[in-house]
């Protein structure tokens, strides 16, 4: 069983993690279908629309329409990238960094469980 104070850090810092997401997904949600930031203003999608193709007439606006709302979709898949890490960064980085390794220094250590799990030398026979 690891010690007492590894469970506590681990269970503060799940806290602390759960405290980040929620107000990180309060701000962030409202904004997240369709907007995207062109440089570095918060813009929708509609408005970037309108901003790139908005003097364009005849065949010319068609093409710019469909080239800008691709182009548009691509940003707003970029924008909703970089919302579900900033909302799920914590949690990331405890599954995908701080728990491998203390699992490996538990592992080294010679924890309890590891020392459960090797045969003793009654069950060789």
């Amino acid at each position: 069983m690891p010690p007492a104070s590894t469970d506590r850090r681990t269970g503060l810092f799940l806290v602390l993690a759960v405290l980040w997401m929620l107000p990180m997904a309060a701000r962030i949600y409202p904004h997240f279908g369709d907007t995207i930031r062109i440089d570095g203003r918060l813009t929708t999608v509609a408005e970037y629309l309108d901003d790139a193709c908005g003097q364009k007439v005849g065949p010319a606006a068609g093409t710019c329409i469909a080239e800008s709302r691709e182009r548009g979709q691509l940003l707003l898949r970029r924008e909703q990238g970089r919302s579900v890490l900033l909302i799920e960064g914590p949690l990331l980085v405890y599954f995908l960094i701080y728990l491998p390794l203390r699992l490996l220094a538990d592992w080294l250590r010679g924890s309890p469980a590891r020392a459960a799990a090797a045969p003793s030398a009654s069950d060789t026979r």
